[in-house]
């Protein structure tokens, strides 16, 4: 069994190239520990519960903040210091590139997701990672108990960017579909004020989750790329509450207390060839405001300008490969 004295992470870095033997135990509470895959755990208590949980975090492994927190309520979960009153599937999801300290190895694996892993290079770590951890969540997912009626995937990131609005959730296209008050509730549980609806459908693993297995699913951005040990955890202090609670089967509010601000995507930026120029300034923050009229991008005859109200930026990013995407236009709801 698992090391209980071990941090999680510490057994992922060290486990990134290991071969992985399946692990299963019983924690004293009788909750049923599985170790899936290196970085991959499967919490089921020995009670009736009515939620699946996934929660992951390290699609990008230089984004510690997440993985420290996420680490922490494992290690507690396993020591048997947070109780486990929901089904859980943690996932640390690149541990290669947790142990290079980058974003990404070989491929954003945030782009590999709803079956894009079939088009690429098979070959490569993180491909097949993505199409492994697409069926962990599916299996996860079918092997819940009668009992449970709602399934929820947070997917948590922090950002390469400053933010104007420092933490802010992405709710995943799924036609005819509208988030729940509840799920508001649990952004602004978690410290999060700031919505952006997306308005088609995409690759991401949030993504995956909504569309293919009918989760409640968020890509949630928490704040700053900063290294290992250099976080303050003390400003995630909402996103670890509100996953703790939920995890422990306690009940959260049906409507938020305050506000949560939306925002939906008008305009999403592509890197169209070489002669693309992005004509916002490398600094720009993510939620940076640009007036009517302002020229965003341009590709010889082709160009975006900001329409007759004004718009935001989000994931302002020029250096990305031709074809992929270099930052979403938002417009604010009202």
């Amino acid at each position: 069994m698992f090391d209980t004295h071990s941090s999680i992470i510490s057994h992922t870095l060290a486990n990134a190239d290991a071969p992985h033997v399946r692990q299963h135990d019983f924690l004293s509470a009788g909750t049923e520990v599985t170790f899936l895959d290196t970085g991959v755990i499967k919490f089921e208590p020995n009670t009736a519960c009515d939620t699946s949980l996934v929660i992951s975090c390290a699609v990008h492994g230089n984004e510690t903040a997440p993985i420290e927190i996420i680490s922490r309520i494992i290690d507690d979960l396993l020591a048997e210091e947070q109780k486990c009153g929901q089904r859980i599937l943690f996932i640390l999801a690149n541990p290669w590139s947790m142990v290079a300290a980058e974003r990404f190895v070989d491929l954003n694996m945030n782009r590999l997701f709803c079956g894009q892993w079939q088009h690429q290079d098979l070959t490569l770590k993180e491909v097949k990672r993505a199409a492994k951890l697409e069926a962990y969540v599916a299996n996860f997912y079918a092997e819940e108990p009668v009992t449970v009626t709602q399934r929820f995937h947070y997917d948590c990131h922090t950002a390469i960017k400053d933010s104007a609005r420092a933490r802010f959730a992405l709710y995943p296209f799924v036609a005819d579909r509208k988030i729940p008050d509840s799920q508001k509730a649990f952004l602004d549980q978690a410290d999060i004020q700031t919505l952006l609806l997306q308005q088609s459908a995409g690759n991401t693993f949030s993504s995956f989750s909504a569309s293919t297995q009918q989760a409640q699913s968020f890509t949630l951005e928490l704040g700053k790329v900063k290294p290992f040990g250099e976080n303050d955890l003390s400003q995630f202090s909402g996103i670890d509450g509100a996953l703790r609670k939920l995890i422990s089967g306690d009940a959260l509010p049906n409507r938020s207390a305050r506000p949560v601000d939306c925002f939906s995507v008008c305009h999403e930026i592509e890197r169209t060839s070489e002669q693309w120029q992005f004509l916002v300034a490398d600094e720009s923050a993510n939620f940076a405001e640009f007036l009517p009229g302002q020229l965003i991008w341009q590709d010889g005859e082709h160009e975006y300008r900001v329409g007759d109200e004004p718009e935001y930026l989000v994931f302002p990013n020029r250096q990305v490969p031709i074809g992929q995407r270099a930052g979403l236009m938002l417009r604010k709801l009202s």
